[in-house]
């Protein structure tokens, strides 16, 4: 049903409309990763893969009602910004329904209308002018929301008939029924996937950081990651990759082989185009298929959490220890802070002691192999030692294992 169109608002309640606009203006990007916080936090059928696209799609829409509130442009006017219309197409490519991006768009409605009321409360004592304020805004909202989210609607639609008619659409219902644990004939799914399920498997997850982007910025980006999945499938020995798209910005892969590989041909793997690959490791049959998934996914996870300089490719088996722990990331970090204190801080004197230390534990407590692997004279590993030992307050032969995993983790939480 339309929303009933906003009246113009008088000089006094312009006035007060104009000090909330200001202080959207100055605090735009902060608001906007409030209310993608507060979209994913009610939502829990949106993982952190889309947490990206929300945030610019939000952006891009607050910056939008802040603009036209500022012309005093009717909402029947809007038009839907370039990155919601592609947040729209992402929730058909994830396989999410319509409702669920309606229900996002009303999550963030009432938290920026909550926002105005406090902001309002904040700028005048004048309880009519502040109802009228709220009135004049609120009518506003509804009715451009209304607009947006019927330009939305109609991209989410187009998208979708043109997603069920591909086939690419069939091999990923497929891929995401096997990988739920749905009941199947083993012979004939592998026939509609033209990939044998009944052979040693390795999956990965090919990924970018990037999200967003007209339609042939989508498309060099897809196209990019296909030939990297190629890349990737060579290296390993294998032939023609299974690759299904899991969303704008990740591709889930398989390479079937007859027996396992040697997983360490991905290592030290430079990659291009601001790309990433997480592996999981072998596993045979569709068991293996299915937690080798899983595990690629934990170690992009892990790889996201990761500083750049450790970008590339991630093996599972290299950070099993760290996808275990970041399984609640809040108590992960706790342990870190914990166990290391002051050492845990992030200049770069801490983070160059923690390097050292590890690198001395991993060596077996040898100043002489820790300085020949770093590099330096045995002086500055026993120097450095012995600072993060004041730092922890304790020898390192202490709580040994507790300093080993917390160093682990630092990088990552």
């Amino acid at each position: 049903m339309p929303q009933p169109i906003p009246v113009a608002p008088s000089h006094a309640t312009r006035a007060l409309v104009d000090v909330v606009l200001e202080e959207m203006s100055r605090d735009l990007d902060e608001i906007s990763a409030d209310l993608a916080d507060a979209i994913h936090h009610s939502l829990s059928e949106l993982d952190d893969d889309l947490r990206t696209w929300t945030g610019q799609s939000v952006r891009a829409n607050l910056g939008l009602a802040v603009t036209m509130l500022r012309e005093t442009t009717a909402p029947s006017s809007a038009v839907a910004p370039p990155e919601a219309l592609g947040y729209a197409r992402e929730y058909v490519r994830r396989g999410l329904d319509l409702a669920l991006l309606q229900r996002a768009y009303r999550i963030a409605q009432a938290q920026l209308l909550r926002l105005w009321l406090e902001r309002l409360r904040g700028s005048t004592d004048d309880a009519g002018g502040f109802v009228a304020a709220i009135g004049y805004l609120s009518d506003w909202l509804f009715a451009s929301v209304d607009e947006v989210e019927r330009q939305l609607a109609a991209a989410y639609v187009r998208e979708r008939e043109q997603w069920v008619r591909g086939a690419a659409a069939m091999r990923a219902a497929e891929v995401r029924a096997l990988l739920g644990g749905a009941p199947l004939d083993v012979a004939e799914t592998s026939r509609r996937l033209d990939y044998e399920l009944e052979r040693d498997h390795v999956a990965f997850v090919v990924f970018g950081d990037s999200a967003g982007g007209d339609e042939a910025d989508a498309q060099a980006r897809f196209a990019a990651m296909e030939r990297l999945a190629t890349e990737v499938c060579a290296r390993l020995g294998g032939h023609a990759p299974l690759v299904v798209p899991q969303g704008g910005d990740r591709l889930a892969c398989w390479v079937g082989l007859r027996g396992a590989p040697d997983l360490a041909a991905l290592a030290g793997y430079v990659l291009a185009d601001g790309l990433r690959v997480a592996v999981g490791s072998c596993g045979f049959g569709v068991d293996g298929f299915r937690a080798g998934h899983r595990e690629a996914l934990l170690a992009r996870r892990v790889a996201r959490l990761a500083p750049p300089e450790r970008a590339g490719c991630t093996l599972f088996t290299d950070v099993a220890l760290e996808a275990l722990a970041i399984g609640d990331r809040e108590q992960a970090e706790r342990f870190v802070r914990r166990e290391l204190g002051p050492l845990a801080a992030e200049d770069d004197a801490a983070c160059r002691l923690r390097a050292t230390l590890r690198t001395f534990l991993e060596e077996g407590s040898s100043f002489v192999r820790a300085a020949r692997r770093l590099g330096v004279h045995e002086n500055t590993v026993t120097y450095r030692v012995r600072r993060a030992e004041e730092l922890l307050g304790h020898a390192v032969a202490e709580r040994q294992l507790e300093l080993r995993v917390a160093l682990r983790l630092a990088p990552v939480v």
